[in-house]
């Protein structure tokens, strides 16, 4: 099988500290040519950079995620703003929206997603969306600044919404959330939508699959998603390989 790109896995994350270098190499021997890490908050970015300089199957994006927007600062995104200039970063985000959580400032979440789309815009580069009950309002912004290049990460909008998302050119990425039996809304947008505007993720640690709940999702679990997703679209899993890879290649320029 053509090696699978996970287009979004928190690798810095320190629930994979301790086997990191082991869950990658796993990944790798089973098909996963490459990782893409975002990070979440200025603090991060340090780590970020080290994973690439450490793995050569692994990319750094950089950006400011809307959970953390508490602390977030204006120092905050002129350090991005320094930071993006480097040739090895790939992306802006993780950034976007978080209207899930009710407790998160939605006006100061608005104000440094948006900085992040000008950023993005600035140094055309590809931004890596959270758009958690906020998939309108994220859309929004990127038409209000005329930018779409993109992927909303962890999808999970209506087939109407998405209609639009991908006409435009954005990507949307699918991860173990499409394996749940239970989740059939998910599995029919899947269904309906052609490959070329897909990517495949783990969210790893985060969102683990449904027989695995509260353990972490893993690396190579992306292995499974991508067969498991070419089976609702009743496709092979090396056309799905192939044709998500170069999705997220075309995307992030590898």
């Amino acid at each position: 099988m053509i090696g699978l790109i996970d287009s979004h896995i928190h690798l810095d994350d320190s629930r994979l500290l301790e086997d990191r270098f082991d869950l990658i190499h796993e990944a790798e021997e089973k098909g996963v040519g490459a990782f893409i890490v975002p990070a979440v908050s200025a603090e991060k970015f340090p780590q970020v950079f080290e994973l690439s300089n450490n793995y050569s199957s692994v990319y750094c994006a950089l950006g400011l995620h809307p959970y953390y927007i508490n602390q977030h600062t204006a120092e905050d995104l002129e350090k991005l703003s320094v930071a993006l200039d480097h040739k090895d970063v790939i992306g802006v985000g993780e950034c976007g929206l978080d209207f899930y959580l009710k407790e998160l400032d939605r006006q100061k979440q608005l104000l440094v997603f948006e900085a992040q789309v000008v950023l993005a815009k600035h140094f055309n580069l590809p931004l890596i969306l959270h758009v958690r009950g906020a998939v309108d309002a994220v859309f929004q912004m990127l038409k209000k600044h005329d930018y779409y290049k993109a992927v909303m990460h962890s999808f999970n909008g209506s087939i109407e919404q998405a209609k639009q998302i991908i006409a435009k050119g954005v990507y949307l990425g699918f991860g173990p959330a499409a394996c749940n039996p239970k989740a059939h809304k998910l599995k029919a947008l899947l269904a309906y939508l052609p490959l070329e505007c897909m990517v495949l993720e783990t969210d790893a640690p985060d969102q683990p699959f449904f027989d695995r709940y509260g353990e972490r999702n893993l690396p190579v679990d992306l292995v499974r998603v991508n067969k498991e997703i070419a089976q609702i679209k009743q496709i092979d899993a090396a056309e799905l390989a192939r044709q998500t890879t170069l999705n997220s290649t075309q995307l992030f320029n590898l």
